[in-house]
């Protein structure tokens, strides 16, 4: 893709005043110049990959401030890990203010009822569990047009929401029962029934980034970790282990509908690929002589 090119274009800039500048130092041999030439292919291979990975990970969900019920992302992921506790965990940006019911932007339906799990930006969640619904509210807003942290962690009796690192569930229900399996998971709209029964009303318009489903109920000090390392922070490796749906899952698989798109991110990944270069680099200029 674009980015990778760029990234192989400055490589190839560099390599060749590299060159230039050995051939002013040194009278190269063949065997100098061939080991040259194979560690810059090094050098190529381990960039390009990083790039792409980068570039892959590094999109968000844009969906359309035009509301519609025929914008979302669809898919039908396996939960069977999180039955009896799980985490959920996203950065969004609201695009409109509206006094609507709450900006779902996680619904997780099953085969004979609507949300097993609903989470929403403002005014509340429903959890249900064993065939009850659980009102878990809170009176938290968020502003539009900027970056927020939202968190939902839940272990049979204990559930937890968090906006930018702060606990703000203050109520003292909390659902018990395990969640159920075969469900159609949709981000951006409330499911009355798996897949479908949305209402205009219940639409999110926004900008949504690496949303990620951990299979355990995480700490507070995880999460509040995870929102002060920021949105372009990588999770760090001991999360990253209780991953059981990732971003990158979300964003392959998924399918997307209506006028939702995948964007560039602003976070420039570049910066990390940047370290790789430079390591490489030092081991480029201890060539033989």
């Amino acid at each position: 893709n674009r980015g990778c090119e760029q990234n192989l274009r400055k490589l190839k800039q560099w390599y060749q005043r590299r060159v230039a500048i050995t051939a002013g130092e040194v009278q190269c041999s063949f065997l100098t110049r061939f080991l040259f030439d194979m560690k810059f292919s090094l050098l190529v291979l381990v960039v390009s990959a990083a790039s792409c990975i980068a570039a892959t990970q590094n999109k968000l969900l844009r969906f359309p401030e035009e509301l519609s019920t025929a914008n979302y992302v669809i898919l039908n992921p396996d939960m069977s890990s999180v039955r009896g506790e799980i985490s959920v965990c996203t950065w969004l940006k609201k695009r409109l203010d509206m006094d609507r019911a709450g900006i779902p932007w996680f619904s997780y339906a099953v085969s004979g009822g609507d949300n097993s799990l609903l989470l929403k930006a403002q005014l509340h969640n429903v959890l249900i569990g064993s065939g009850t619904y659980f009102d878990m509210l809170f009176s938290t807003s968020i502003m539009r047009d900027e970056w927020y942290n939202l968190c939902f962690t839940w272990k049979s009796g204990r559930a937890d929401y968090y906006i930018n690192g702060v606990w703000v569930y203050t109520g003292g229900v909390h659902p018990t029962g395990q969640l159920p399996l075969g469900g159609t998971l949709v981000l951006g709209q409330e499911q009355d029934f798996p897949g479908g029964g949305f209402d205009n009303n219940d639409v999110f318009a926004g900008d949504m980034y690496q949303l990620n489903i951990f299979k355990r109920k995480l700490t507070l000090g995880e999460v509040t970790e995870m929102y002060y390392n920021g949105r372009c922070a990588e999770l760090c490796r001991a999360l990253s282990y209780e991953v059981v749906l990732s971003w990158g899952d979300i964003l392959e698989r998924g399918v997307v509908k209506g006028d939702v798109t995948m964007e560039d991110d602003e976070c420039n990944n570049w910066s990390v690929v940047s370290d790789v270069v430079d390591l490489l680099v030092q081991h480029l200029n201890t060539r033989p002589r």
